[in-house]
Parts: C-alpha cells; structure tokens; sequence
C-alpha cells in the first residue's frame, strides 16, 4: 500500500512539473493535492485527539507544560520560527534594496523550476511537507 501511495505521489509530481503555471489543470491538481492533505489529516486525527475541537477552543494553550515535556519539540519549534523569519528577513532586505545581486526567494524558485525535473522536485517536496505536517506526528512513537 505505501509503495502504491509512493509511486502515485511521484507521478503525481511528475505530470505536475511538466505543466505550466498557467494552466488550469496546473491549478486543479495542485487544488486537489490540498484538499486531499486536509481529508487525509481529518480522517488520520478524528478521535485522536486528548481534548475534543470545542474544549481546544476554549482552554489556554498548555505551552508551559508542552515544553517542560518535549523539550525536544519546543527545540524545533524555535528553530522553525527562526528559519521562517530569516526568510522574510532575506526578503525584505533584497526587496529594499532592489539588486540583482541578492535575489529573492521567488527568483531563486524561479530559477529552480525553470526545468520540468525541477518542478517535479519542488512539488515532490510539498507533498512530501503536506503528508508530514497531515499525517505525519500521528504515528506511534
């Protein structure tokens, strides 16, 4: 079964890099591996949860207690958030600036996916991002 999931994830990324950005279809399928990301994360999480969607709501976030436990978690976490800002940080700065010697990020994926391997490879990696951040910190530890 996971070798099935594989290889349609691969075709999948495959057909996509050959599509132009334009295309509707583009769009489509790439509309479709979102919405299939969001049912593969409802159905991989209904009834795992500690506390029911209305009580999560509700209750303040137990940041303190989650960090005091998953040290290693929090660790990510922040790494995350800083990699995120160093991004936007980047950004701006070669936006302020206006050179062509500091690219932006959407140049240098522009550069990347000038090739059909390349956008195959791009979108292989979003699915691959989307299967983990759907399904992915439910598995057994």
């Amino acid at each position: 079964m996971a070798v099935a999931v594989l290889a349609a994830a691969a075709a999948f990324a495959w057909w996509e890099g050959g599509l132009h950005q334009s295309q509707v279809s583009a769009h489509c399928g790439v509309l479709a591996a979102i919405a299939l990301g969001f049912a593969t994360a409802l159905v991989a999480g209904r009834r795992r949860q500690a506390l029911g969607s209305a009580a999560w709501a509700k209750g303040p976030l137990p940041i303190g207690r989650h960090v005091a436990e998953d040290r290693a978690g929090a660790l990510g976490a922040i790494v995350w958030i800083v990699l995120v800002l160093a991004a936007i940080g980047w950004d701006l700065n070669s936006f302020v600036h206006q050179s062509h010697d500091l690219p932006t990020l959407s140049s240098i994926f522009g550069h990347l996916t000038s090739t059909r391997g390349g956008r195959a490879s791009v979108v292989a990696l979003w699915l691959a991002l989307g299967t983990t951040l759907a399904i992915g910190w439910r598995r057994a530890r």
